[in-house]
């Protein structure tokens, strides 16, 4: 049988199997470039599948979402009285680490079961302090150093392009008291903005579900005020990071349509805004600040 009948057999549409064909595109990033073709037309799918390199640097949803499917136990650890949105959540995150990891070359399964240890200390942590948003926390100004480092590494599936490095001024969140879950004065998470522009915030995954990255970027705008810089926070963010667009919309941010700069990889990314002075009254009750 033909490549393209392959494909097609396969579930991919007959125009997205031919360009396939022409190009001699591997197998595996069929989905991916069905994907493409769905969202950017067949001029973008065409390019893409001359170059496989830049296609495979993100995994399809399809692809990650099947094997989700295939994996009940990856969500075994939020227990069998999980709520749906907090499955949801849960699945998001996986989907997120599933497709991005192979910009680092990770094996799927490798990074779900990696992700999935992540759900599973965060869950952990939320039984030992109360819940979700029960964790005390501070956010004061900090510096750079080898835990954020260490967060940065742990909260993403790649290596994400930001400027922030050792030395450089972030805003960070500590936790506000010892408890069996983590040490007083332990680095949750940190934020590390270039003027108005939010470039770099990351999260612990046993800290994710804890208001985190609500209360960082909340005392961001509150600096901000402070210091009459502007009129909006701005940042962006990856389409495929849904975890990360959840929470901008539900804060409030306001979202421009997907587009694909050379910064981003084939599924593209947001530039999005909110008005100064609009997070910083949503800073969580179990998060203070000392700015």
């Amino acid at each position: 049988m033909a490549a393209a009948a392959v494909a097609v057999s396969a579930g991919v549409p007959e125009a997205v199997a031919s360009v396939a064909s022409e190009c001699r595109l591997p197998g595996e990033l069929l989905l991916a470039l069905a994907e493409v073709y769905a969202a950017q037309g067949a001029g973008s799918a065409r390019r893409l599948a001359r170059h496989p390199s830049a296609l495979a640097k993100v995994r399809s949803l399809a692809e990650v979402a099947r094997r989700i499917e295939e994996r009940p136990e990856l969500l075994a650890a939020l227990g069998k009285d999980a709520s749906a949105q907090a499955l949801a959540r849960a699945r998001e995150r996986l989907l997120f680490c599933g497709r991005y990891s192979a910009k680092e070359g990770t094996a799927l399964d490798a990074a779900l079961d990696e992700a999935a240890r992540g759900l599973q200390v965060a869950a952990e942590t939320a039984a030992q302090v109360g819940g979700p948003g029960k964790l005390p926390m501070v956010v004061r100004n900090g510096v750079f150093g080898d835990d954020h480092l260490s967060c940065r590494r742990q909260a993403f599936p790649y290596s994400p392009s930001v400027s922030a490095s050792h030395g450089s001024s972030v805003l960070e969140a500590r936790a506000a008291e010892g408890s069996p879950a983590v040490a007083k004065g332990a680095l949750l998470g940190y934020l590390a903005m270039q003027g108005s522009y939010a470039d770099d915030v990351a999260v612990f995954p046993a800290f994710q579900g804890q208001r985190v990255a609500t209360a960082l970027l909340a005392a961001a705008d509150e600096q901000l005020c402070s210091s009459d810089r502007g009129r909006e926070l701005t940042l962006d963010v990856r389409a495929a990071n849904t975890p990360a667009i959840a929470l901008y919309k539900a804060l409030g941010f306001q979202f421009g349509e997907n587009s694909y700069p050379g910064f981003l990889d084939w599924d593209g990314g947001f530039s999005v805004a909110v008005r100064l002075g609009a997070l910083r009254s949503q800073l969580p009750q179990n998060a203070t600040l000392e700015l």
